[in-house]
């Protein structure tokens, strides 16, 4: 299979989607520290885990995280979203000793569209982020 176009489609910067996201925003936009991706990734472990969800990978930088998850249940995506915005942002002010919002409303949600992608996703893209990174049968950070 082909992926040399798809790491670009997954890799490149949106600008007309970040204006979006920058126009709604209320707050200053939020920093992800490496002690808050950790945190980040460590809470959305915890999260799949008590839902039964798969947790295949996560990968961040100081201005957002992606997460790959699947479940078998019938969930909408947006709902499962919104509990673990709510559970990620409670968690970040718990232990932050903060009262902030963390995340915009709405998402960028990219289905994975099958194995090439899924694997594209794991060893490629979300390895190459600069800040924490997580896959699969590794140790949470």
């Amino acid at each position: 299979m082909d992926t040399s176009g798809a790491v670009e489609k997954f890799s490149l910067p949106d600008p007309k989607q970040a204006r979006k996201y920058d126009d709604r925003a209320r707050d200053e936009p939020a920093v992800f520290t490496t002690e808050v991706q950790r945190i980040l990734i460590r809470t959305a472990a915890d999260f799949c885990a008590r839902r039964k969800l798969r947790f295949h990978a996560a990968g961040s930088d100081p201005s957002h995280i992606h997460y790959v998850i699947s479940w078998r249940q019938y969930s909408s995506w947006t709902e499962i979203l919104r509990r673990l915005k709510n559970i990620l942002s409670k968690e970040l002010n718990r232990q932050l000793n903060g009262t902030r919002p963390w995340f915009v409303r709405g998402a960028n949600s990219k289905p994975v569209g099958n194995h090439g992608h899924l694997n594209l996703l794991l060893n490629t893209y979300l390895p190459d982020h600069p800040g924490v990174s997580w896959g699969e049968g590794k140790p949470l950070p």
